[in-house]
């Protein structure tokens, strides 16, 4: 609702003279990697015509800019899902469906970026919206890849509220492997952010703090209500996502 209040028609009114391109290009960009996504089977039908609407509006943004976030984190992500697939499997803890992702997945970690991404072109508040775009897919690559390469590397986690110790790919279990490939893939997509062009040095730096604190939130929130059946992990997600974006845009709007 706060961002809600932040739209201006002239701001749009402002735009509109790049968003004619980018809403074709982001159209036909969009549905290209969708189907290639598909045909690689790595998300599903339901996932591919998800992700292309969400292409669609991140691409509103800054054009191919916004977009390449998108992409890395998806890259990213289903880099992760995929290595050491066969170990995950052996174990009982990969995903289903060959690592495939579904409109669940695509809508939890997808989202929030995507909204972030049209507030850039609708509100006076570019930059903000802008960090906050950049922080919450760089939660949501974070959080894919902590969790994908905990559960390949290690077969132990610890609850991140008792440090007890779990089965690796536990709800709310944290790994030194997967935390460590948690910060690096959060800091590749702010890093392509930056350069890029779409945050300075601070914007990268709040980004980058947004991120882990999201990563944070969603393990703590798998350790509490997501183990006692409260929440989804597609919930649980997506939270720590929309969390990621709004701590930076907060952080960004009060500097």
């Amino acid at each position: 609702m706060f961002c809600a209040y932040l739209v201006e028609p002239s701001a749009l009114a402002g735009n509109l003279p790049y968003l004619r391109w980018r809403i074709l290009l982001g159209i036909i960009v969009s549905l290209l990697v969708a189907l290639l996504a598909w045909r690689l089977k790595t998300v599903t039908r339901s996932g591919a015509a998800t992700g292309y609407l969400i292409g669609v509006a991140v691409y509103l943004g800054y054009g191919y800019r916004t977009f390449s976030i998108l992409i890395s984190f998806f890259l990213l992500g289903s880099f992760a899902t995929l290595i050491g697939y066969g170990t995950k499997a052996s174990r009982g803890i990969a995903e289903a469906g060959g690592g495939a992702r579904t409109w669940r997945e695509a809508l939890a970690n997808g989202l929030a970026g995507a909204f972030f991404s049209v507030l850039i072109v609708t509100t006076h508040q570019e930059g903000a919206f802008l960090a906050a775009m950049v922080a919450a897919f760089a939660e949501a690559a974070g959080d894919t890849a902590s969790s994908e390469i905990g559960k390949w590397l290690s077969d132990r986690a610890y609850l991140i509220t008792t440090f007890q110790p779990v089965r690796a790919g536990e709800n709310g279990g944290v790994t030194l492997a997967g935390t460590a490939a948690g910060i690096v893939a959060s800091g590749a997509v702010v890093a392509l952010g930056y350069a890029l062009g779409l945050v300075g040095k601070g914007g990268a730096a709040l980004a980058v703090g947004a991120a882990f604190a999201g990563n944070l939130l969603d393990s703590l929130l798998g350790a509490t209500i997501e183990r006692r059946g409260l929440v989804t992990n597609g919930i649980v997600n997506f939270a720590g996502s929309s969390f990621a974006g709004a701590l930076a845009l907060a952080l960004t709007l009060r500097s």
